[in-house]
């Protein structure tokens, strides 16, 4: 397959970017080899003579909460205390070293020995390499005696480890059945240390349940060094990927102010050892940058963001002024570059919008928190300490003229209309059910998760419902278990709402996020004008793709066409108020068009492989309906499940079986999933044929002859036409069969790895699909 992706890459490629790629690869080989014979005879921990105190950023801030809230936060900080974590549908498991795991995709790994850590660290021989060992139980020194250490490079879901000892580019994945190198990931992002440092704050306030704020401050400073001390630089699975290493070193911060901030204080041996692993975070970034001049997305953003907090942080250099200054002009183009002029994203999915918008947002406020001296140094900075592509420009870096505001930032005014348009393009692509409309992959990916949306079941009713528990045995049947909603957006709004004066993202989130008072005390209490002009109807105007005699030559030329065969699908509405206030908005861009009212959500997905690249996370799910009314999804895209554990899986999830579009009867895919289980072709080329008054119309070609799905709604029904070819002779509309059947072809998923089954969509089955099939 690999082999497979490879030449269909290069085949698809101009001849001199094939030339630059294998001139690329091989320098890159060579250099790697000589890095990593150096690595192994030589310490890789970044070492430093006493330095100053990191920079402070994040304000002590009162953050009040609605109950339901703070019982969250009381008991998962409590797991967190216990190191217990829910992550990719692994369900609230304690991590540690010898532990039995369930197992994943019918694969269960025998479980190692467990560990007895000694306060000396000899528990460490045998897993560290020998150039990090001395250094590595010296950090473990630092550790309390009492705490238990997490397994950091296990696959807590199947049971498979990968060593500690091998050099980061020798990590090899996706080879073994049912082990997922994103758990070990995930866990190692550290998301959770801020929610540790908010309760941090709540404890030292004397709030009721929180345990003394000393435990939290303690448990921060034993996690990072339990996680330094057994993670050297450049060895094991977990500086593999920049990206989740760019994650967690921002997390880190944002929680090591966060708990400064409310008064939480440490030796200086331990001060100095984080602000050390953050300068090693920082190197181990600019080394292994994801950039691509043709093919880079979310990766190559996370890179950045994570560059632009360590070099925010860390005192001047003029190392950390470049690095500063190349984060700055790296964001402002990835922007222009991964996000749309209608303001979505790239990468062909809803989920990954939020994440690519969260990395730029909090990028954003950091770099407008910036003090005078920081941002001196974006005029001040040594263009030539970037010693690798893409090359930073000389000084200084342009200055702009904020919006609405007085003073100036490197940021240019498209930049904060395409804040804006992000913003606007979760408000719409969000259903009256408070859930995104879910397009593309989804692998529940955050940036900065500080408040997540949970919702409160017993262990029993979770078991119940996902069958990702089915085998759960970690908590009692009666206990709370926190279920985070994976498609609740409502903290990308919050984040934007503090730093765009916008009253329509306030009230879509409602009271209670602290994303907005975190983020506004941030940037020092001032909001930006909004840049957009007030009362617009985004994407109407520039959607409309004609008039009524357009619609018109349309419906004759395709009843003209005596090959082709109509299939009529007429999905009835409960009453002709459904559709009152019914709004059309389309994002030509991304590919959605989209009917809304307070009752309603329609929408097709109809547009152009947009993804630089291999198409990575784009799904066959052109000329796909997502329905909503009344609260209840009757037709809904599941996202993704798994994906390199199970391929099967995985590309089940991407088939057109998993979305309600046109599926001829003896199965072919639109578009290629045998390339690669990160590339898909663009073979659909679908289209946009009108949009407006009297519908949608939209065509694919991805089974070598032209499909055609016209969308109509009527007062109390939405018809769906499609046409197609004889030689092509499509399915009969499957939602039209039990639930059960439905669920079997391909279950909802409320995230990667969580699988839900329980009957929470009623509409699919009580709703009346009917076919009818006419030859011309």
């Amino acid at each position: 397959m690999r082999i497979r992706r490879m030449l269909h890459a290069l085949c698809s490629s101009p001849p001199h970017d094939v030339v630059r790629r294998i001139w690329s690869r091989a320098a890159r080989a060579v250099d790697e080899r000589r890095r990593r014979r150096a690595d192994f005879v030589r310490e890789t921990y970044a070492l430093s003579a006493q330095r100053s105190t990191l920079q402070a950023y994040w304000p002590n801030v009162d953050l009040p909460l609605a109950a339901q809230d703070l019982m969250a936060l009381r008991e998962t900080s409590a797991h967190y205390l216990d190191h217990r974590f829910d992550l990719l549908g692994s369900g609230w498991v304690t991590v540690r070293h010898g532990m039995r795991c369930r197992g994943l995709a019918g694969q269960r790994y025998e479980p190692g020995a467990p560990v007895c850590a000694d306060p000396d660290g000899h528990w460490l021989q045998g897993r560290i390499n020998a150039a990090n060992l001395e250094h590595s139980r010296q950090v473990w020194r630092l550790v309390d005696r009492d705490y238990t250490p997490i397994d950091w490079h296990l696959d807590f879901k199947s049971g498979y480890r990968w060593s500690e000892s091998t050099w980061y580019r020798d990590i090899r994945f996706g080879h073994v059945p049912g082990a997922d190198v994103k758990v070990p990931w995930e866990l190692a992002r550290m998301q959770h240390l801020p929610r540790l440092a908010w309760a941090h704050a709540l404890g030292a306030a004397g709030v009721k349940g929180f345990r003394p704020a000393i435990v939290y401050a303690r448990e921060f400073r034993n996690q990072v060094l339990d996680f330094i001390a057994t993670n050297p630089p450049r060895f094991g699975v977990n500086w593999y990927s920049s990206m989740d290493v760019g994650i967690r070193v921002a997390n880190w911060l944002v929680a090591y102010d966060w708990l400064r901030a409310t008064g939480a204080t440490w030796d200086r041996t331990f001060d100095v050892t984080f602000a050390d692993s953050v300068e090693a975070h920082g190197r181990h970034i600019v080394q292994n940058l994801d950039w691509d001049p043709t093919w880079r997305g979310n990766h190559y953003l996370a890179n950045i963001a994570g560059l632009l907090f360590v070099a925010a942080y860390l005192p001047r250099s003029p190392t950390g002024d470049a690095w500063l200054a190349f984060a700055v002009e790296q964001l402002i183009e990835e922007v222009r570059r991964q996000f749309a002029a209608d303001g979505s994203n790239i990468e062909a999915s809803t989920s990954y919008h939020r994440l690519a918008a969260e990395m730029v947002v909090f990028g954003t406020a950091l770099v407008l928190a910036l003090g005078p001296d920081r941002r001196s140094a974006l005029g001040q900075y040594d263009h030539r300490l970037i010693d690798r592509r893409p090359r930073l420009r000389r000084a200084p870096l342009p200055r702009c003229a904020l919006p609405g505001r007085r003073g100036d930032s490197p940021f240019p005014t498209w930049y904060f209309e395409r804040l804006e348009k992000m913003a606007e393009f979760t408000l719409h692509v969000t259903k009256p059910t408070g859930q995104i409309h879910q397009v593309g992959d989804n692998d529940s990916g955050r940036f900065l998760n500080l408040q997540p949306v949970y919702a409160r079941l017993t262990t029993a009713e979770a078991k119940a419902r996902f069958a990702n528990l089915a085998q759960y045995d970690n908590l009692s049947g009666c206990a709370n278990y926190w279920v985070e909603d994976h498609l609740d957006h409502r903290p990308l709004l919050a984040m934007l709402g503090g730093l765009i004066d916008r009253e329509d993202f306030a009230q879509f989130c409602g009271p209670g996020r602290i994303e907005t008072p975190l983020v506004q005390d941030l940037i020092g209490g001032m909001k930006l004008t909004p840049c957009l002009r007030v009362g617009r109807r985004p994407g109407t105007a520039e959607a409309c793709l004609g008039a009524e005699e357009r619609w018109r030559k349309l419906r004759q030329q395709l009843a003209a066409k005596h090959r082709l065969c109509r299939y009529v699908h007429r999905i009835e509405l409960p009453d002709a108020e459904i559709v009152r206030d019914l709004n059309q908005i389309a994002y030509p861009d991304f590919g959605l068009f989209m009917w809304r009212s307070p009752r309603l959500y329609l929408a097709v997905r109809c547009g152009p492989r947009r993804q630089i690249g291999p198409g990575a996370h784009a799904h066959n799910d052109q000329l796909a309906l997502e329905l909503s009314t009344d609260g209840r999804d009757l037709l809904a895209d599941p996202g993704s499940c798994l994906y390199t554990p199970d391929p099967r899986q995985r590309n089940r999830y991407r088939s057109v079986t998993a979305h309600w579009a046109p599926q001829p009867i003896h199965l072919r895919e639109p578009g290629r999933l045998d390339l690669g289980l990160f590339a898909l072709d663009d073979r659909a080329r679908a289209q946009c044929l009108y949009f407006g008054p009297r519908g949608f119309a939209g065509r694919h070609q991805g089974y070598g002859r032209p499909v055609y799905r016209i969308v109509e709604l009527e007062p109390t029904a939405i018809v769906v036409t499609d046409y197609a070819d004889r030689a092509i002779a499509l399915r009969e509309a499957w939602p039209n069969r039990s639930v059960t059947q439905y669920r079997e072809r391909c279950p909802f998923s409320a995230g990667y790895g969580i699988v839900d089954t329980a009957p929470t969509r009623p509409g699919v089955r009580t709703r009346t699909f009917t076919e009818d099939v006419h030859f011309a």
